[in-house]
């Protein structure tokens, strides 16, 4: 069924929107609760995941390890969507 899915966003040129979507929607997911819950917004804009924090601290410890998190992302949706994380 995913793949069905998969085929039908890819035919109408969606895929990427749709897939980009998808990491926002992980993002809880993949960074805990404590860190999302310190997140203002998350977007994703041609490669670029823009991430924005309410705490310092939070976004000092995420440019640590934002490389890492860019792979937990792209490996959770199946596909290379984030290139680079761009954190305000």
């Amino acid at each position: 069924m995913d793949e069905l899915v998969d085929q039908v966003l890819r035919n109408m040129g969606l895929e990427q929107k749709f897939k980009e979507h998808e990491v926002c929607m992980i993002w809880p997911e993949v960074v805990g609760q404590m860190i999302a819950s310190r997140t203002k917004s998350v977007r994703v804009m041609d490669g670029k995941l823009f991430v924005s924090f309410t705490s310092a601290v939070v976004r000092n410890e995420i440019m640590m390890v934002k490389e890492g998190l860019i792979r937990a992302l792209n490996e959770k949706v199946g596909k290379e969507v984030v290139k680079e994380m761009i954190i305000n």
